[in-house]
């Protein structure tokens, strides 16, 4: 295959492996070529590329009491294995589902299909359909990128999203596995996590802790992160004193016994000299000095 060959869709793609795609890997209805079979639970495995790695609880279990209600509407999609099992290309949740709601068997389509094709099903069945958790998506997009060699923009054509969309995705793999965790669990949007990268996965952690406590939006998130940023930012290297403006500092402390600092801005060509006292004692002495007025009487 030629990497560089512009991919503009899904049966693209395929094609290029060596395999035809015409809309009809995952739809049945009306086609009198396709068989639909029953198969135990226990012939069925997990799919090689199946995406979703954090199941949500309250879905599965929707979906089980739909399933006890109607049954399994639509049917599984399926690649005979080597030992004579079947690897699910599309339905993982439907078989969850149907395992616990006690279902010996489910219908299915078998497909002979190559890993390519598999891995386009995967994509349909879940992340086309908007099915996964952002981290999920990142996941199977670089699982797709680095396994088949594909570049992030022939990822976009792909998918038909934007190759700015493709990278923020696979951005979020970069944050600290904690924070990753509460994206994935839906504790935080991938917003949140966004507004987190590049920070250490110290503050990256403490922030998303707090983020998740105490229900911080992505725009409070932003400005705490902005926050932090302004105190963690080192103070400014001190410019060079005149050593000419130095040595007269020293004698003026010298001759007025008292702090002196001499502040000049060489651009505007003016300063000011301040004088520090302690005491009230202390300010009459340091006048005297300067032949301001007699000491003692100060009001």
């Amino acid at each position: 295959m030629n990497r560089r060959k512009s991919l503009k869709n899904l049966g693209d793609w395929i094609g290029a492996g060596g395999h035809s795609f015409e809309g009809s890997l995952l739809e049945n209805e009306g086609d009198p070529a396709v068989e639909i079979r029953t198969l135990d639970v226990d012939q069925l495995v997990g799919g090689r590329y199946q995406p979703r790695q954090w199941i949500d609880e309250n879905y599965l279990t929707e979906l089980e009491q739909s399933i006890r209600q109607f049954g399994v509407i639509e049917p599984l999609v399926v690649r005979p294995l080597v030992d004579g099992r079947y690897e699910i290309l599309a339905g993982h949740m439907r078989w969850r589902a149907a395992q616990q709601a006690g279902l010996n068997q489910v219908p299915v389509v078998a497909r002979e299909v190559d890993d390519r094709t598999a891995a386009a099903i995967a994509l349909v069945e879940n992340l086309l359909r908007r099915d996964l958790n952002p981290i999920e998506e990142g996941r199977a997009l670089r699982r797709l990128r680095e396994e088949f060699e594909l570049t992030q923009e022939q990822l976009a054509e792909l998918l038909s999203v934007s190759q700015t969309a493709i990278s923020r995705t696979l951005g979020l793999l970069n944050l600290d596995p904690t924070v990753q965790a509460h994206i994935e669990e839906g504790r935080l949007q991938a917003g949140h996590g966004k507004t987190l990268l590049g920070l250490s996965p110290e503050s990256q952690i403490r922030l998303a802790e707090q983020a998740v406590a105490q229900d911080w939006s992505v725009r409070e998130l932003e400005q705490r992160r902005a926050a932090l940023a302004d105190h963690q930012s080192p103070a400014p290297a001190p410019s060079p004193r005149d050593p000419n403006l130095a040595r007269l500092e020293e004698r003026l402390r010298e001759w007025l016994a008292a702090p002196v600092r001499l502040r000049y801005d060489a651009h505007r060509g003016c300063g000011r000299i301040e004088i520090g006292f302690d005491s009230l004692d202390e300010c009459d002495g340091i006048l005297e000095r300067l032949g301001i007025r007699e000491a003692g009487n100060l009001p």
